[in-house]
């Protein structure tokens, strides 16, 4: 055999932990074996030298990763020409195999030089979000960062028009490993100078448009004078207007208004009578695309829970107070304004 000619085995990344070796039959050895049950374990080289002729060739294995540099000290086998070559390949970790130059099974009458190439493995990815901080919405698509094991990596925080920066959580930087990361930016819309949560209640002075953002859509319909509501979050935006969060995607304005006591039911003194009356219907919850809609615990009552636009809902019973504004009783027994409910024809 000419071992100068040139001969490579490729090999792909394994997709499971078990370790390649070269394609050579075992030999039985019984003085290895002998030598090991005696309590010595033998080197390499002398579990190739045999009870024949004395050893007259050596073959050198060493191991390079992608730009051919040296990942494990050289190891060299000694052994009698014609004899079969026996050896395990070892198992660098973060690598796996990819070539062999200069593949042989024997041993040959010159010495020989045996070349295995390694590839890192790919580390796990690093995931990047951005996230509205008052909204907990995703602004923009996760992104998925990844590398070979030990590459470092950094992350900024992408610009995002109508938002700027306030925090983020985890880490911005440091190397590709076998564990995954996530990264999350948050938020808030740059026309948004206050955000502050609150909780009290106030009597409204005049009609009230409703609207699905601070200084956006109004909604189809608004709300009357002299009714008294609970408020959750207050926002002043940089162009000194003052909005007020009544549940869930709705906001008035925070003008024609005053503060309130909550009383034993909040409604209005002239507010005292309501009628309900049972019915079957079947009805999709239409407000913004996107958002949900506050349900409460009575009408002009406590919010207790939400439902997105778009929701299918059973309906027990309408509800009509004295001011003829009707509110929907749904089969779970949660409230909703008539306003927000499309009925099925």
């Amino acid at each position: 055999m000419d071992y100068h000619r040139k001969k490579r085995v490729k090999f792909t990344e394994p997709n499971s932990a078990s370790k390649p070796e070269a394609p050579t039959k075992p030999q039985p050895d019984t003085q290895n074996q002998n030598d090991e049950l005696n309590g010595e374990r033998p080197t390499a080289a002398a579990k190739q030298a045999t009870s024949g002729p004395a050893a007259n060739s050596r073959v050198i294995f060493s191991y390079l990763d992608e730009d051919d540099a040296p990942i494990g000290q050289s190891d060299i086998l000694n052994g009698v020409a014609g004899e079969p070559i026996h050896f395990k390949i070892p198992d660098f970790s973060d690598y796996y195999l990819t070539a062999i130059d200069n593949f042989t099974a024997t041993f040959d009458s010159q010495d020989q030089e045996i070349t295995l190439h390694f590839a890192r493995k790919e580390g796990l990815p690093v995931m990047v979000y951005t996230m509205d901080t008052d909204t907990r919405t995703i602004l923009q698509s996760v992104q998925l960062l990844s590398g070979k094991l030990g590459k470092h990596y950094s992350v900024t925080a992408p610009e995002i028009d109508g938002y700027r920066l306030t925090s983020s959580a985890g880490q911005t930087y440091g190397n590709f490993d076998n564990q995954t990361h996530g990264i999350v930016f948050y938020y808030r819309k740059s026309n948004w100078r206050v955000v502050q949560p609150v909780t009290y209640y106030v009597k409204l002075t005049a009609n009230h448009q409703v609207f699905g953002d601070p200084g956006g859509q109004a909604l189809r319909t608004g709300l009357p004078a002299n009714v008294i509501i609970k408020i959750f979050a207050r926002i002043d935006t940089t162009d000194d207007v003052s909005w007020l969060n009544i549940g869930g995607s709705e906001w008035i304005l925070n003008a024609n208004l005053e503060p309130s006591d909550l009383p034993s039911y909040a409604l209005v003194a002239d507010i005292t009578k309501t009628s309900r009356n049972p019915v079957r219907l079947a009805g999709t919850i239409s407000f913004v695309p996107g958002k949900s809609i506050a349900l409460f615990d009575q009408p002009y009552g406590n919010q207790v829970g939400s439902l997105a636009d778009g929701s299918r809902v059973s309906i027990s019973a309408t509800i009509v107070d004295d001011q003829d504004l009707i509110w929907y009783e749904l089969a779970d027994h949660r409230i909703v304004p008539q306003r927000y409910l499309k009925i099925d024809q």
